[in-house]
């Protein structure tokens, strides 16, 4: 004997309730079409769903891979901002910035470059590769872009909490 529920009703034990919900049907006067995805499972014989190829292509923009790089470089530890030539005159310190990165995707592989101030007295060298694997990191899981190279260009080393020379004022 089979039961028919209800859409919308729980059912089991009081321990383990598992609630069912059916989605309405379309009104009849709604056309409504099938789309194939891709996700059918494959039969038995290894035949059936849709070929990945073509499935259609999902391309992620330039700005996309920058904004997780840059992500990732403020996660890095020692990885400080960026400032122009006249903050560095005028003694600014770069940890309330952010690094610069540009990113150049070709393909399913990308090329990031990015500008970066490095935390005194933190190993320059060692903050750059830590920096440059997290940005490998976080691109390829997050994209599935393979990453082709990193390039890092340490702009300054910053001293937290320093003192900022007096500003000069103009007569």
């Amino acid at each position: 004997m089979s039961t028919v529920e209800p859409a919308g009703t729980a059912t089991g034990d009081p321990d383990t309730i598992r609630a069912t919900r059916l989605a309405p049907p379309p009104p009849d006067d709604t056309p409504t079409r099938t789309i194939d995805t891709g996700t059918a499972s494959a039969g038995a014989d290894g035949s059936g769903g849709t070929a990945p190829e073509d499935r259609g292509r999902i391309d992620v923009a330039d700005q996309v891979v920058q904004k997780i790089a840059l992500g990732a470089l403020e996660e890095t530890e020692g990885v400080g901002g960026t400032t122009g030539t006249v903050g560095r005159m005028l003694g600014r310190d770069d940890s309330g910035g952010h690094p610069r990165v540009e990113a150049t995707v070709s393909g399913q592989s990308t090329r990031i470059d990015a500008r970066i101030s490095v935390a005194y007295p933190s190993p320059v060298a060692a903050v750059c590769d830590r920096a440059r694997a997290h940005v490998v990191r976080q691109v390829e899981a997050l994209t599935g872009l393979s990453v082709a190279r990193v390039d890092v260009v340490v702009t300054a080393l910053t001293v937290p909490g320093a003192a900022r020379p007096a500003a000069r004022e103009l007569e």
